[in-house]
């Protein structure tokens, strides 16, 4: 298919992606004062937007409340609080989620990260000024990178599972479509999960795997979640988010 010009995933204002939430982690966590924090969040998306041009870059959606959006978010950050709990950030980018763990009194020393590109990575300890206090342990790789991708998600899904036990939590969100298929971007081939296909995948996981997980997951319109229309026109017409909350129960 033809190159998609990446500027149509650039915004130049903050517009209504700064809420609330994400005020407070930038000011109980990173010490930002708040007549300080619109220019030194231009200041750090311009960076990152020059190290990589993906949409939630350019389009601010890193600064969205993420995972304190979820409904289940308390039970969640009482979890990950337990002692011995560890958080797990697949995908972690500049380490928002991390550090909204943080803010709400998550030690960080108990937080693993992995990502692709170390740079933005390496670029949120300047986001949220935490060089000295951020413990994570950061690790470069895709966990996508697989032998089989043809069956990628379910391979990827099993990694997940080894890493797990009985109370793991797997929590997150991703783009899906009405109708479930593959779809060639520039970056290349995605396969877009409906809620049917989701669940059906993790029925097959549970089959492999010889456990057991509750599956809890949700579709709906992808301004719903935060994401503003004018910034999505790129995306299919089909265009839906799913979000999701797996829970190992044997």
């Amino acid at each position: 298919m033809a190159e998609m010009d990446p500027s149509i995933w650039f915004r130049r204002d903050i517009g209504p992606y700064l809420t609330d939430d994400s005020r407070f982690v930038y000011n109980q966590w990173g010490g930002i004062a708040e007549e300080d924090l619109p220019l030194h969040l231009h200041n750090i998306r311009d960076k990152a937007w020059r190290l990589s041009k993906y949409p939630c870059i350019g389009l601010w959606i890193f600064l969205l409340p993420g995972m304190g959006a979820f409904p289940q978010f308390p039970t969640l950050l009482a979890r990950s609080q337990q002692p011995n709990s560890i958080v797990l950030d697949i995908g972690c980018g500049l380490g928002q989620e991390l550090r909204l763990f943080a803010a709400h009194g998550v030690p960080t020393d108990r937080m693993w990260a992995v990502d692709i590109e170390p740079g933005l990575w390496t670029l949120g300890y300047d986001l949220f000024r935490d060089a000295g206090r951020m413990k994570a342990r950061f690790i470069e790789r895709d966990f996508r990178t697989l032998p089989d991708e043809a069956f990628h998600d379910l391979v990827a899904s099993k990694r997940v599972v080894g890493l797990s036990k009985p109370g793991t939590m797997l929590v997150g969100s991703q783009q899906g479509r009405l109708q479930a298929e593959e779809y060639q971007w520039p970056w290349g081939v995605m396969f877009h999960h409906n809620l049917e296909s989701f669940i059906r995948l993790w029925d097959e996981v549970q089959r492999k795997t010889n456990t057991r997980w509750t599956v809890d997951a949700r579709m709906a319109d992808v301004p719903e979640f935060g994401v503003q229309e004018e910034d999505i026109s790129w995306m299919l017409e089909d265009k839906q988010w799913i979000r999701f909350v797996i829970t190992r129960v044997a």
